[in-house]
């Protein structure tokens, strides 16, 4: 999978990129873009998936759902910026980007734009920027609950392309787990107070057991 920032390729040279590395070396382009006209021209130009998509039109989603392309709207991430430790000038832009891309995600889901999860931060010790609560917004934003889990499984496998050897629970995957307290169907709330961690079959975290008792 490869990266493109928009900003920095004209339409032309986007579609040239798109079509090379597909032929070439059978990769895909993830593009980067906060605004319409280039995350339109990038879609046109056979993108996998837009990433933010904070100013997604209408038009340009139904062009998504056409053509397949993903949305990767990052919106814990974008979420961020309204946090009080930033600046008071990246705090304005986020008070008026984060309502954009939140009316952006609610007209995705509803005509059925193909979602997944992502985040474009660091995982700081005092950030909320976590795909859970991601999972969890867009359950708010229109989602069921066992619709928004798989965009951060099923889905995520699948848009990167590795959804032949994880993203799900099966014999010949790898074991990539995490147990939680509750059924996240019923409460995705449970999603947050992760208790064990399993990467590949490898214990990464182990919360429990706080006590055993015979």
């Amino acid at each position: 999978m490869v990266f493109i920032f928009i900003g920095l390729y004209r339409f032309y040279q986007q579609a040239a990129i798109c079509h090379f590395l597909k032929r070439q070396n059978g990769l895909a382009v993830q593009v980067h873009a906060h605004g319409d006209e280039g995350a339109r021209a990038a879609v046109l130009a056979g993108a996998r998936s837009i990433e933010h998509g904070t100013y997604l039109s209408d038009e340009t989603l139904q062009l998504m759902k056409e053509r397949g392309t993903w949305f990767v709207p990052t919106y814990v991430t974008m979420d961020t910026m309204n946090e009080e430790k930033y600046n008071y000038v990246l705090r304005l832009r986020g008070k008026h980007m984060v309502p954009q891309l939140e009316r952006a995600i609610r007209e995705a889901i509803r005509i059925g734009v193909k979602i997944a999860t992502g985040a474009d931060h660091y995982y700081e010790e005092d950030a909320i920027n976590r795909i859970s609560i991601e999972v969890e917004r867009f359950v708010e934003f229109g989602m069921s609950n066992f619709d928004a889990l798989q965009t951060a499984t099923v889905k995520s496998a699948e848009l990167l392309q590795m959804d032949d050897r994880t993203g799900r629970i099966a014999k010949g995957y790898e074991a990539d787990l995490v147990l939680v307290p509750g059924n996240p169907l019923t409460n995705i709330e449970a999603l947050q107070d992760v208790l064990l961690v399993m990467s590949d079959g490898r214990l990464a975290l182990k919360r429990i057991p706080f006590a055993v008792s015979d």
